[in-house]
């Protein structure tokens, strides 16, 4: 029988210094581009006039104006979360929307996936609509 001369399968070379520090100055600089971005998108959008415009047992209504301010389309996501008057959050939905450039618009978003349901007379308090921002650690 032949004896065949095999390499450890994995072998494990140690990174040298200079690679370990260009793998840490890239996470540095793609962190510090992404929240660039995300700033630069924040200044372009503008969400005013939340309000609820109807609310029952399993659904609440809200309308919003959004307006793009600039020069480029853009599909933004969007977070929206209405509270009681305890501050209990009844409800939140993160969606996406796509947005013409240079343009303002009323919209609506429905939310019936409620955390509780509302009870007789019971109207939600406040609602807030906002730019869904990712966080990196």
């Amino acid at each position: 029988m032949p004896i065949v001369d095999r390499m450890e399968f994995p072998r494990r070379y140690k990174l040298k210094g200079i690679v370990l520090i260009l793998i840490i100055i890239g996470a540095v600089l793609g962190i510090w581009i992404q929240r660039s971005g995300i700033k630069q998108v924040r200044d372009q959008i503008e969400i005013s006039s939340v309000s609820i415009v109807r609310s029952g047992n399993q659904f609440i209504e809200l309308e919003y104006v959004l307006a793009n301010t600039s020069n480029k389309a853009l599909n933004i996501n969007l977070m929206a979360k209405v509270w009681d008057v305890q501050e209990n959050e009844l409800a939140s939905a993160l969606f996406s929307i796509d947005i013409q450039p240079h343009s303002s618009s009323k919209r609506s978003k429905m939310l019936d996936k409620l955390n509780r349901s509302l009870k007789d007379g019971e109207r939600p308090y406040k609602a807030e609509i906002s730019l869904y921002e990712r966080k990196v650690p």
